[in-house]
């Protein structure tokens, strides 16, 4: 899920996008991630989405089903915790999937 952009964009929201795209490229988890360019709207435009970031000028965040689980001040910053928290949430997914797991 991404916005569209509008005038309270203030960040690089094509740049995040394409560095989450990068990581997520190849992995199979069924998770709905959303990059949003403002931290008025994001999160709840996007509550969906398992997991999601939200920039703003000088700080973004990051949310999960709509509820925000941290804050980051700077682009740098936010896209580094954000791949903290995605990282997390995949890791449950696969043990999710691996404890689920039993012999037929």
């Amino acid at each position: 899920i991404s916005c569209p952009t509008c005038g309270r964009t203030e960040i690089d929201l094509f740049a995040l996008l394409r560095a989450v795209e990068e990581r997520l490229a190849g992995t199979a988890a069924p998770i709905r991630v959303a990059v949003m360019g403002c931290v008025v709207n994001g999160p709840g435009e996007a509550r969906e989405a398992d997991i999601g970031l939200a920039g703003g000028r000088d700080k973004g965040i990051i949310f999960r089903k709509g509820e925000v689980v941290r804050v980051a001040r700077g682009q740098e910053a936010l896209l580094a915790a954000f791949m903290e928290e995605l990282q997390q949430l995949l890791d449950g997914d696969e043990n999710r999937a691996v404890r689920g797991a039993g012999p037929a």
